[in-house]
């Protein structure tokens, strides 16, 4: 058995059962190249105390328990939509999640402990009801894909400049008057998508954008 603790475990079981949330099963899907996926909860302690990947697509939740920060084997989150208005703070104890995935929640503030998450690669929060990234974002060296779409930013922390590995940024239909000229700084951007948005671009800004597509970034402005 893992040295997670029974209770927390039982917690996230009851919480499983409290919203429906159907036994660990393989969903056949031609578009995977594995044939499929497993989505769901397994009810066995051990195995949900090794599990790598919790796939919980469509079932309506309104949160995540805190005991979920104890699944500490999880490289791999997806939560697409959801009713979750909020991730918890104890998501800080994932040290090991590389990939997560909120698109389609109702998301109005991403906590800040999402800096805990230094393995993070993927960071995936399309249309939700963002007003603010905080700070911490930062602190994500090793992240890839930022996809921000959908939002309601009307700004972005000059942090973001620090995501050195970024090759896909995406901030399509938010509130962005400006961008931060610390984006200058993410010289591996394969892909940038910033249409409808408000923004006015700057001499640099558009300086920059040009230097973007010149090294073949693809560009949606």
């Amino acid at each position: 058995m893992n040295t997670i603790d029974d209770s927390s475990l039982q917690a996230v079981l009851d919480w499983a059962d409290a919203h429906d949330i159907p036994e660990l099963k393989w969903i056949e899907h031609d578009s995977y190249k594995s044939g499929g996926y497993f989505k769901g909860i397994p009810r066995d302690k051990q195995i949900l105390a090794e599990l790598t990947t919790i796939n919980l697509l469509g079932y309506q939740l309104p949160f995540l328990p805190k005991e979920i920060g104890k699944l500490t084997n999880l490289t791999r989150l997806h939560l697409s939509g959801n009713k979750l208005t909020e991730l918890p703070e104890e998501i800080a104890e994932l040290i090991n999640l590389e990939e997560i995935y909120v698109p389609g929640n109702h998301l109005t503030v991403l906590t800040k402990e999402i800096g805990c998450l230094t393995k993070l690669k993927v960071l995936i929060l399309l249309e939700n009801r963002l007003t603010e990234i905080p700070k911490e974002i930062g602190n994500l060296p090793h992240l890839e894909v930022l996809e921000l779409g959908g939002n309601k930013l009307s700004s972005l922390p000059k942090e973001i400049g620090k995501l050195t590995s970024l090759n896909k940024l995406t901030l399509w239909k938010n509130k962005l008057t400006a961008l931060p000229k610390e984006l200058e700084s993410l010289t591996n951007l394969k892909e940038l998508d910033i249409m409808y948005n408000i923004i006015g671009l700057s001499s640099e800004n558009i300086q920059w954008l040009e230097k973007l597509m010149a090294k073949d970034c693809q560009v949606n402005i």
